[in-house]
């Protein structure tokens, strides 16, 4: 198969995310994490372990798609634009994005806390969208096959 030279921009644009993601994971996901080893011997209110469930997976889904995401990009570099690694990788980020928002959403009806159920909605959304983007990938691998 003969390997799709890459746009410049589309490189930059995927660079750009990739630096976003890990950003966001770095700056976000992991400290919140240690926060929460922290305060999980200080905090003995009845409510905590409702908040540390909620910004355990809000971490989690963060840092997967940075590494998703870098992973993806590394992959476009190589010219790998429309393969089934970068498909299986936009649907893992969508499946991943939307049972999280999911289980928020759970959690959030089932804990005395008041999570906004926008975050949720959010998250279910965009995973939904990364879904349908892999879809598109999909008919893309088949066009490139023929």
């Amino acid at each position: 198969m003969k390997k799709i030279i890459p746009d410049k921009k589309l490189v930059r644009y995927c660079e750009v995310i990739s630096v976003i993601t890990i950003i966001a994971a770095a700056m976000y996901g992991f400290p919140n994490i240690l926060d929460l080893c922290y305060e999980l011997g200080k905090d003995d209110s009845d409510t905590f372990i409702w908040h540390a469930i909620v910004v355990g997976i809000e971490s989690y889904a963060i840092m997967f798609i940075g590494v998703l995401s870098y992973v993806m990009v590394y992959n476009v570099r190589k010219g790998n634009i429309f393969s089934r690694v970068n498909k299986r990788i936009m649907n893992a980020i969508g499946i991943s994005t939307s049972i999280s928002g999911v289980l928020i959403s759970v959690i959030s009806h089932l804990s005395p806390l008041e999570i906004p159920t926008e975050v949720c909605v959010l998250f279910i959304i965009l995973g939904m969208m990364f879904v349908l983007i892999a879809y598109i990938f999909e008919i893309g691998i088949r066009m490139k096959e023929e």
